[in-house]
């Protein structure tokens, strides 16, 4: 159940963002976000079965990546939403800046791919690679329901609900 919880609130949470706006709302994200990545990490905790030094550990390391990833993430929305505008049917599409924006969008996916490929030489340092490998597949999971969730908010329909 906590998944679900920090999947849907993490697929849902830009979204109740622009929906409500303000400077209440914002407190409201900061605060839901501390608690989705709360719970992600007592998640982790418990799946990898960490001592708490390695949870420490990588909390810092989370932290660190997490807060380089960011800022690429929030590119790469803005690439897909200016390419949307660019391919909209009827408009002829500029074709330098649709080739700029794809050459920007491939540099970022191997920006993040250096970042995850940084993060684990780093877990390497505290992790075992069975617990490397068991991290690796939360976090493959966990964008797999995110952008289950992001696809069905796109398409107008509600989020899944599951029943545990």
């Amino acid at each position: 159940m906590r998944r679900l919880v920090l999947a849907l609130g993490l697929a849902v949470l830009p979204a109740m963002v622009s929906a409500q706006g303000g400077a209440d709302s914002t407190a409201q994200v900061k605060r839901i976000q501390e608690e989705i990545r709360l719970r992600w990490h007592q998640h982790i905790v418990t799946q990898l079965q960490l001592n708490s030094d390695q949870a420490s550990q990588l909390q810092a390391t989370e932290d660190k990546y997490d807060g380089m990833r960011r800022p690429i993430q929030r590119r790469q929305v803005e690439i897909a939403e200016e390419l949307n505008r660019q391919m909209q049917p009827g408009v002829a599409a500029d074709n330098d800046a649709v080739a700029r924006l794809l050459a920007e969008r491939e540099d970022n996916r191997a920006k993040l791919q250096d970042l995850d490929r940084q993060q684990d030489r780093e877990m390497a340092g505290y992790l075992s690679p069975v617990q490397r490998v068991r991290y690796q597949r939360q976090r493959e999971w966990l964008k797999g329901q995110i952008q289950q969730q992001r696809e069905r908010r796109q398409e107008g329909r509600p989020p899944r609900r599951r029943l545990r």
